[in-house]
C-alpha cells in the first residue's frame, strides 16, 4: 500500500505545487505570533525564569526542537499528508495509534486557535474602545475573525498565504524598528553581553523558563501539513521546518535581549514582575516615541489574527486528511474544484469555534485570564507529548523501513533523543503548571490530562471499530490512499476517500 498521495489525480486532493518554502513559513512563523510571544512571554522568561540570561532559554528550545525535526522531515519527504504528526505515528506505531493521535492533535490545535481567539478578543476591544470610546464585546469581535478565517480558508492557499505575509512583515518590522533603537543608542546601561553567559542559564527558574519559552514555538510542526500542496515537498518542507526553527530562535533571544538592554540588567528583571504585559510597550514608547505605541497596539491586533489563521488552515486539514481517510464523516474529504481548498473542513473549524467561544462566554470565562492563559498552558502540554509520541513512531518506522538515503543519526538517534528530552518536557511544564496559569491549579493538570487521553481513546476506539467492520479503510489511517469517485456525486465539488 503507498504511503504517499504523489500519485493521485489532482483533482482528487489539495492543489498541488500551490506553495513554496517561504510561504509554508510564513504560517509556521505567524502562528508563533512573534509580537504577542515578545509582550506576553519574554517579560515572564525575564521576571519569573533565570533573568537576564533568558536569551539562551531560546537558544536551548531552538536545539531541541532542531533535535526533533531531523527524524520529522525525514518521514516528510516519504509520506506526503496534510495530517503530518498523526500519520507519521500511524505508519510507525500502527493505524490505531494514528487515530487516536489525530483526536490528541484536534483537541490540542482547538486549544491553540481558542486561546488566540481570547488574546485577540481582548486586545481588539481595548484598541476599539481606547480609538471610539465603544465597548464591542469580545467575543463578537472573535466571530468576526472566525467568518474571515473561513473565508479565506475556502480560497486558495496561496491567497492565506499572502495575507499571513503583509502582517508577519509589518509585525517583525516594528520590533526590529525597535531593536536597532534600543543597541544603537546603547540602551539603558550600555550594550553588554552578560545574557549571553551559558553560566546564568542554569539556576532554579529553567524549569519555569523552559516551559514558558516552548508555549512561543506552538505550531512550528504544520510545515509538513502543507507537504500536500507544496512545490518540491522534500525540499521545501525540509527548508520551511529548519528555517523556521532557526530563525524564530534567534529572533525570539535577540528580541528578548533587547529587553534587557532597554532598561538594564539591574531594572529588568524588576519591570518584568510589576509590569510584564507593558514592558514591550513602555520600551517602544521610549525609544521609539508615543507615537509608535499605536502601531504597536494594531499589530498586536493583526498579529494575533495571523496567528489565527495559521492554525485554521492547520485543522482545516486535519479535518480534510481524516475525512479522506473515513475516520471522520467522508464529507469533510471534500475539496473546491477551483480552488481545491478544504472547504467543509475550513466551514467545521468555524462552526466548532463559534460554539466554544459562544459557551465560554456564557459562563462568564475573561478572555485574557481565563482563555488565555489555560488555553495557553492545556495546548502547550498536547504538542509537546504529540511531538514526543510522534518522535518514538519515527524511530520505529525506521526500524521497520530501511532507507538507503538516511543515515543512523536521522533515523535513530537523533528522534530517540527526542523522544527522551520532549519526554522530560512534557513532566516539566505540567510540572509548572500553576507557573503558567499565574496561580492555583487544583485538579486542571488532571482534568486536562484526561481531555487528551479521553480524545485519545475515542481515536483509538472508533480505529479499532474501523479495523473489524472496514479493513482495508482501517489500514489507510495516515496513508492519505486515494480513490476515484465518480464526479456525479456532488457537482462542483470533489471527495477524496
Amino acid at each position: 500500500m503507498s504511503s504517499s498521495t504523489s500519485d493521485a489525480p489532482a483533482t482528487q486532493s489539495l492543489r498541488n505545487g500551490a506553495v513554496g518554502a517561504p510561504a509554508i513559513a510564513f504560517f509556521v512563523i505567524a502562528a508563533a505570533a512573534p509580537l504577542t510571544c515578545v509582550m506576553g512571554i519574554t517579560p515572564l522568561l525575564i521576571g519569573y525564569g533565570v533573568g537576564i540570561s533568558a536569551p539562551l532559554v531560546y537558544v536551548l528550545i531552538g536545539l531541541v526542537l532542531l533535535l526533533f525535526a531531523v527524524g520529522y522531515v525525514a518521514m516528510s519527504r516519504r509520506i506526503r499528508n496534510a495530517g503530518s504528526m498523526y500519520a507519521y505515528i500511524a505508519q510507525g506505531l500502527g493505524p490505531s495509534w494514528g487515530a487516536g493521535a489525530s483526536f490528541v492533535a484536534l483537541a490540542a490545535y482547538f486549544c491553540a486557535i481558542i486561546t488566540l481567539l481570547g488574546f485577540f478578543g481582548f486586545v481588539t476591544q481595548n484598541l476599539i474602545s481606547s480609538l471610539t470610546g465603544l465597548v464591542v464585546p469580545w467575543y463578537v469581535l472573535c466571530i468576526a475573525a472566525i467568518a474571515i478565517c473561513v473565508l479565506l480558508g475556502r480560497s486558495n492557499l496561496e491567497v492565506g498565504a499572502k495575507v499571513l505575509g503583509l502582517l508577519l512583515i509589518a509585525e517583525l518590522s516594528v520590533l526590529l524598528i525597535l531593536a536597532i533603537a534600543v543597541i544603537f543608542t546603547g540602551g539603558s546601561e550600555g550594550v553588554t553581553f552578560d545574557s549571553w553567559n551559558p553560566v546564568g542559564l542554569f539556576g532554579p527558574g529553567l524549569g519555569v523558563s523552559l516551559a514558558f519559552g516552548y508555549a512561543s514555538y506552538i505550531g512550528f510542526e504544520q510545515t509538513a501539513i502543507y507537504s500536500e500542496e507544496a512545490k518540491d515537498p522534500k525540499r521545501s518542507v525540509k527548508r520551511a521546518t529548519i528555517g523556521a526553527v532557526i530563525f524564530t530562535s534567534l529572533f525570539y533571544a535577540l528580541m528578548t535581549w533587547v529587553m534587557v538592554l532597554a532598561f538594564g540588567r539591574s531594572e529588568a528583571m524588576q519591570i518584568a514582575l510589576e509590569n510584564p504585559g507593558d514592558m514591550v510597550v513602555i520600551a517602544a514608547s521610549d525609544y521609539l516615541g508615543q507615537g509608535i505605541v499605536w502601531v504597536v497596539q494594531i499589530l498586536v491586533v493583526t498579529g494575533s489574527f495571523a496567528a489565527i489563521l495559521s492554525f485554521h488552515n492547520a485543522i482545516s486539514r486535519y479535518f480534510f486528511s481524516l475525512g479522506r481517510e473515513k475516520v471522520l464523516p467522508r464529507g469533510l474529504g471534500y475539496v473546491r474544484e477551483v480552488a481545491q481548498s478544504p472547504h467543509r473542513g475550513s466551514v467545521t473549524v468555524g462552526v466548532v469555534n463559534v460554539i466554544i467561544l459562544l459557551t465560554l462566554a456564557l459562563i462568564g470565562a475573561d478572555p485574557y485570564l481565563d482563555i488565555f492563559t489555560w488555553g495557553a498552558a492545556a495546548s502547550t502540554v498536547g504538542f509537546v507529548f504529540l511531538q514526543t509520541l510522534c518522535s518514538a513512531a519515527i524511530v520505529v518506522y525506521f526500524r521497520r523501513h530501511r532507507a538507503a538515503d538516511e543515515n543512523t543519526w536521522t533515523t535513530t538517534i537523533a528522534p530517540t533523543l527526542a523522544t527522551l528530552v520532549l519526554g522530560a518536557g512534557v513532566v516539566l511544564i505540567v510540572s509548572n503548571f500553576g507557573n503558567l496559569v499565574g496561580g492555583e491549579v487544583g485538579i486542571a493538570p488532571v482534568i486536562i490530562g484526561l481531555l487528551y487521553l479521553g480524545m485519545g481513546a475515542i481515536g483509538f476506539i472508533v480505529a479499532e471499530v474501523m479495523k473489524r467492520k472496514r479493513r482495508a479503510d482501517w489500514s489507510a489511517i495516515g496513508t492519505g490512499r486515494i480513490e476515484v469517485v465518480a464526479p456525479t456525486e456532488e457537482p462542483g465539488v470533489v471527495v477524496s476517500t
